[in-house]
């Protein structure tokens, strides 16, 4: 495997902060066609009830996605692990592979290594939202082995279990 995760450090996660936000913000225009400044502010909120204590928020691991040959960032994961319905699971908030080290097998061993620390933690399964339009993103979980749960407004949940 050509991928390792690092917990990110302070830099990277105020990177991760960032486009993070950016992202969420375009969604909630699109998708509940809001204003920018409603979007702004709601992404604020949830982020900030998300990650009180930023990198250091307990259960969220936010990890940066490394190149071990060249040791170049690619890309981040977050994932946080909680419990739904007295089952602990761990679900897969974001996943970024950087434009130029895209197509190249990052996210799908990101992924399989962000899985396998979520069972050895005692997670039983794995879910994710993914938006309808992020056609590319749908087709990746599905090879890593996620089915369609439940759709919601514009888009689905994906569960896998472990």
């Amino acid at each position: 495997m050509k991928t390792e995760l690092r917990k990110m450090n302070k830099e990277e996660y105020e990177e991760f902060y960032r486009m993070s936000f950016e992202s969420m913000v375009s969604e909630l225009v699109r998708e509940k066609h809001i204003t920018v400044t409603e979007s702004q502010k709601e992404t604020a909120r949830e982020l900030d009830a998300m990650l009180p204590l930023g990198i250091d928020t307990r259960d969220n691991f936010l990890m940066s996605i490394i190149d071990k040959q060249t040791s170049e960032q690619t890309g981040y994961i977050w994932t946080v692990h909680e419990y739904s319905d007295n089952i602990k699971q761990s679900f897969l908030c974001d996943l970024l592979i950087y434009e130029e080290h895209r197509r190249k097998g990052y996210a799908k061993q990101a992924i399989a290594l962000i899985e396998d620390a979520a069972r050895a933690a005692g997670c039983v399964e794995t879910v994710l939202f993914v938006s309808d339009d992020n056609t590319a993103a749908i087709a990746l979980y599905e090879k890593c082995g996620y089915h369609f749960l439940r759709e919601m407004n514009y888009g689905k949940y994906m569960k896998k279990i472990l």
